[in-house]
């Protein structure tokens, strides 16, 4: 039918523009983010670009989910509002409209497996290796001068960095003035895992134990780095441990959200030809985000067993699936107040 074509067209044309606005507004939010890491010293500012072309996938596979109901509802409400008649006098129902649009629901669906599944985590762990990789007492200290918190609730470091290493370090404790150790220069020895920071020329002060102790070389052991390697959803799929089935859960979940939204906003939609085209609007936009933060907040816990993870994965898309059912019958619409029943 010519009406489905159109509306498969102005739905597909329509996703990809409130994607982009959306990823718009979310990668300036992540790049003001990335500079304020930088201006703390915990991200080398070189490293800026890089970050945000790593966790690009990571935010469309955010950004993508929420669009499909705005696009939906943006081409559907004012159809249903002003063409009410037209499709009920066609006999083109909710249920014939949404299987009008089954090549949509399985495009959105592959889209959306491929970039939570494969695309995102992938990219999101690189990402993630290159922040802690860069997180390290290298990128903590430098200029301009400042206090940067190398530990929480331990010491903090001020001093100055140059191409050849760490000059006027001072490690203060964070609790008090009264413990702080001094170094004329610094470098980092060792590798990645086992690093060192080797301090000469400096002397430690403890006033609570009375101690002044000066020294020519020493080594400071700082926390060190290893890669955390990525794990292909084939794997996760092979593997019975409970942390895995997690992740599992976890890259589905928004695949199956965007094709229960999708079924939700057409169903919604209709109902603007008695609520209105912005109050309908408004309701589908809020119902959807909070059924999309509710998805992605399902495994913040630590899985208790199998059983607990199903239920996690699967309790948020049903409820809404059966929403969206019951809102297809009668009595429903009817106890919403529409009187052309």
């Amino acid at each position: 039918m010519i009406i489905s074509r159109y509306i498969s067209k102005e739905i597909i044309v329509n996703i990809c523009w409130v994607s982009l606005v959306l990823f718009g507004l979310v990668l300036f939010s992540r790049f003001n983010n990335f500079l304020g890491q930088a201006e703390a010293g915990k991200i080398s500012a070189e490293n800026i670009l890089i970050a945000m072309a790593l966790f690009t996938p990571e935010l469309i596979n955010i950004v993508f989910p929420l669009s499909i109901s705005l696009a939906v509802g943006f081409v559907l409400t004012p159809l249903f509002k002003n063409h009410q008649t037209v499709f009920e006098s066609g006999n083109l129902t909710n249920l014939k409209i949404v299987w009008s649009q089954k090549w949509v629901f399985a495009g959105i669906f592959a889209t959306s497996l491929f970039i939570s599944t494969f695309l995102s985590p992938y990219f999101t762990t690189q990402g993630d290796n290159l922040l802690d990789r860069d997180n390290s007492f290298a990128s903590k200290i430098a200029t301009p001068n400042g206090l940067v918190a190398l530990q929480p609730s331990t010491l903090n470091a001020f001093g100055s960095k140059n191409e050849e290493g760490y000059e006027e370090l001072i490690f203060v404790d964070s609790q008090s003035l009264n413990r702080f150790i001094y170094g004329k220069t610094g470098s980092i020895v060792g590798d990645l895992e086992n690093p060192n920071l080797k301090l000469k020329d400096g002397f430690l002060y403890d006033k609570d134990r009375n101690i002044i102790s000066k020294f020519a070389e020493a080594n400071i052991p700082i926390d060190g780095y290893k890669d955390v390697p990525y794990v292909s959803t084939l794997k996760l799929l092979r593997s019975t441990s409970l942390e895995d089935l997690k992740e599992l859960f976890t890259r589905l979940s928004l695949p199956f959200f965007c094709i229960v939204s999708l079924f939700f906003s057409i169903v919604f939609s209709s109902y603007s030809s008695f609520f209105g085209r912005e109050r309908t609007y408004f309701f589908l936009a809020v119902v959807n985000i909070f059924y999309l933060l509710v998805t992605l907040s399902a495994f913040d816990t630590e899985p208790i067993s199998s059983s607990y993870l199903v239920f996690n994965f699967f309790w948020m898309h049903d409820l809404f699936l059966l929403i969206a059912i019951l809102m297809l019958f009668k009595p429903i619409k009817r106890a919403f107040g529409y009187e052309g029943i």
